[in-house]
């Protein structure tokens, strides 16, 4: 057990299923977990001291390619598991002797990241593209939204696997996450709806820093569907402007196949939304806190124009010997109307 006594939080660590929590504990010097709600994998980042030469010979070798879990867990509070994944790389540094290791829920030498491949993906829905591509990587697809577009086709052109699914699920407006070995695809407007766990206030939460911003730069006030079929030169078209934004403001024009108003519209009320989402945005830094993890939302007070329902976009949860355990949640507004 990695005992961190300034926060009184606890690592509990385990590399290819076998615990090695007491072996590490007295060379601990950090650990830091990033749980990213989209896009990106999550990782790991783990830091020890090697004075003595403990760790720079046999175990470096073996450990190369090792899988490694972690739990953080404060005392007196609920633990958080922070997964499985892979290590894919080490480095020595010194003086004096540090070894890190860093690791990752998609590894960058996997074939998902790595290997190119061309396809002609036809009448298929996202959600049996994803199981395919998981499947043939060894993993598992979780598919979490009622909205799961068809394709009559759709080409893969010399890109791997996952930039091709991410390319779909992004158009789709549908955030894609890797966590602990699986693809997860899911709906980010659905977590939106549910309820705050907690109230960020500035002077009285135990936010240590804080930052916030928005531009008006690539943000739109509405979004407008046309699509034209080539056979009956027919035009499907949908405009769709959330309540409350200007109706004369900038229009971002989506030239895509549908096949009715109520496709046009869901396409163009999901493209408006992948562009508008990340306004305005924040950084905070709080004391350790195991609750706020990606996909959660909050509520900000205090802060002015800026106060509002965000949710979590990333939660890097950092344990470091002598200044304990701390979280630093990246935030974004929770879009209305949408």
């Amino acid at each position: 057990m990695i005992a961190e006594r300034v926060m009184q939080t606890e690592v509990h660590l385990k590399i290819n299923g076998v615990d090695v929590s007491a072996d590490i504990n007295k060379h601990f010097l950090s650990l830091t977990y990033t749980d990213h709600e989209e896009d990106n994998a999550d990782d790991l980042q783990l830091e020890l001291d090697d004075v003595g030469g403990v760790w720079i010979g046999n175990w470096l070798e073996s450990a190369e390619d090792a899988k490694i879990a972690a739990t953080i867990a404060p005392l007196g509070s609920h633990a958080l598991p922070c997964g499985d994944f892979e290590i894919d790389s080490l480095d020595v540094s010194g003086p004096p002797s540090t070894v890190s290791l860093k690791a990752t829920a998609l590894p960058f030498e996997a074939t998902l990241r790595t290997a190119t491949n061309t396809k002609a993906w036809e009448n298929l829905n996202l959600s049996a593209i994803a199981n395919e591509i998981a499947s043939k990587n060894n993993m598992a697809a979780m598919y979490e939204s009622t909205f799961d577009p068809f394709y009559d086709r759709k080409e893969q052109r010399d890109i791997s696997d996952i930039v091709f699914l991410q390319e779909l699920c992004r158009n789709a407006g549908i955030s894609l996450k890797v966590s602990g070995g699986d693809i997860v695809l899911f709906d980010a407007s659905v977590y939106e709806q549910k309820p705050s766990i907690m109230t960020l206030k500035k002077g009285e939460s135990n936010i240590k820093s804080y930052r916030f911003g928005k531009s008006k730069n690539d943000t739109y006030s509405s979004c407008r569907v046309a699509y034209t079929d080539p056979q009956s030169e027919q035009t499907i078209e949908y405009t769709f402007t959330p309540p409350g934004y200007d109706p004369n403001g900038q229009v971002l024009n989506i030239n895509e196949r549908v096949t009715s108003r109520d496709e046009a519209r869901e396409v163009a009320k999901r493209r408006l939304r992948g562009k508008n989402k990340q306004q305005p945005r924040a950084e905070l830094k709080l004391a350790g806190d195991v609750r706020l993890v990606s996909g959660v939302t909050v509520d900000v007070a205090g802060f002015g124009m800026f106060d509002g329902k965000y949710i979590v976009q990333r939660a890097k949860h950092a344990v470091k010997k002598g200044s304990g355990y701390t979280t630093s949640p990246q935030l974004r507004r929770v879009l209305e109307g949408y």
